[in-house]
């Protein structure tokens, strides 16, 4: 492995830093405040360079490899945990079903407008009595010409007022098969969520199919076989997610670095008491180790190699490691930490939803044993 990161990733990389913490953290503001997502936001976002990235270049995207997105995905993290959550749905994760398993058509309309941030795609597999899995209850019946599915499936990340393309999963007779809805599809339903403790913003939904009719064309992949396209998409998420727990933790240890040098104690700076100095240390081990583990997963993603175990010891890992870090982050900071004067506060609700998404610790575990297991 080469662990250099390429000059003009470096330079982009510094860019975006700046972007985020000069242009998009001020922007974010009603996320927050107002559980809105604003047109300024979304406009600053399609003129910059934040839709497309990783979407090969025949539809419109830049092509970068994974191994050169993650570098940026980490700066995208520090900003607003919704606008990160936006980079890696729209960069590390949905276009990919739609590329490898997509009919021509969804690949001709659909990737040239993700890679533009005209269109979003939200991924609708979890369901409110069920996983992720084998035990999803939403059904497709063929009537017709057409399938008709009833079903619920809740966590769904939508931003109203914005164009969608719905990738869900149902029970056929074959087994579970994967499709897309166009939004405006009749039967197709929205009902808001509960607030969330973090990663504030437009609402998760609810998305409801009630007798949602869908042609033949809107099959994914194989029939009896759209776990396949959720688990692809799932195994390179988590690294993906990896990289943004790094991302954010790294932010964690800036601030912490910062404040120990500037809080005096004392008579003394933070920063000469030992054990200051080892909660730093070890901030900086546990960073350092998880972008160590999503970029080996990301390297064997890259050179064809199957990464499914390293991707949910990435995922494990970094998902645990943030929260040991955001901890220390806000002892360090003390009180005014436990304030919404910094962003430690917002931070340290924000990390917490790392637990959920792509599979709890205990999926990853799950994945880890079997492969240790099988044979």
């Amino acid at each position: 492995m080469d662990f250099s990161i390429p000059e003009e990733i470096q330079k982009r990389a510094k860019e975006t830093r700046v972007w985020v913490e000069k242009v998009l953290d001020p922007l974010s503001e009603p996320l927050e405040k107002e559980e809105r997502f604003p047109e300024e936001l979304m406009s600053e976002l399609r003129r910059g360079r934040f839709f497309g990235v990783t979407i090969p270049k025949e539809y419109g995207g830049e092509g970068l490899s994974f191994i050169d997105w993650f570098p940026l995905l980490e700066e995208f993290s520090r900003g607003y945990a919704f606008v990160r959550m936006m980079a890696h749905c729209m960069n590390g994760l949905l276009w990919r079903a739609i590329y490898f398993f997509g009919q021509d058509w969804m690949k001709k309309e659909i990737l040239p407008k993700m890679a533009k941030g005209e269109l979003f795609v939200a991924n609708c597999l979890t369901e409110p009595e069920a996983g992720t899995g084998k035990d999803i209850n939403t059904k497709a019946e063929k009537v017709g010409d057409k399938w008709v599915l009833n079903g619920h499936k809740w966590l769904i990340s939508v931003f109203p007022g914005y164009p969608y393309f719905y990738l869900t999963f149902a029970q056929t007779e074959d087994g579970i098969t994967s499709f897309g809805i166009e939004e405006g599809t009749p039967g197709l339903k929205l009902r808001p969520m509960e607030k969330m403790m973090g990663t504030v913003g437009p609402r998760h939904y609810n998305v409801i199919f009630e007798n949602c009719a869908v042609p033949e064309k809107n099959i994914l992949g194989e029939k009896g076989k759209g776990l396949n396209v959720a688990f692809d998409i799932l195994a390179l998420s988590r690294v993906s997610i990896a990289a943004c727990c790094v991302g954010v933790a790294q932010k964690f240890l800036d601030f912490s670095t910062v404040h120990a040098k500037k809080r005096y104690t004392f008579g003394k700076p933070l920063s000469s008491r030992q054990a200051i100095q080892w909660s730093l240390a070890e901030m900086a081990t546990d960073i350092q180790a998880g972008r160590l583990l999503y970029q080996k997963a990301a390297w064997m993603y890259e050179k064809g190699i199957p990464f499914d175990m390293e991707a949910s010891i990435a995922k494990l890992f970094t998902e645990e490691m943030v929260v040991r870090v955001a901890e220390k982050a806000l002892r360090l900071h003390g009180g005014l930490g436990y304030t919404q004067a910094l962003p430690i506060e917002r931070m340290f609700r924000d990390c917490r939803s790392f637990h959920f998404e792509e599979g709890t610790a205990e999926i990853q575990k799950l994945v880890i044993s079997r492969q240790l297991l099988k044979g």
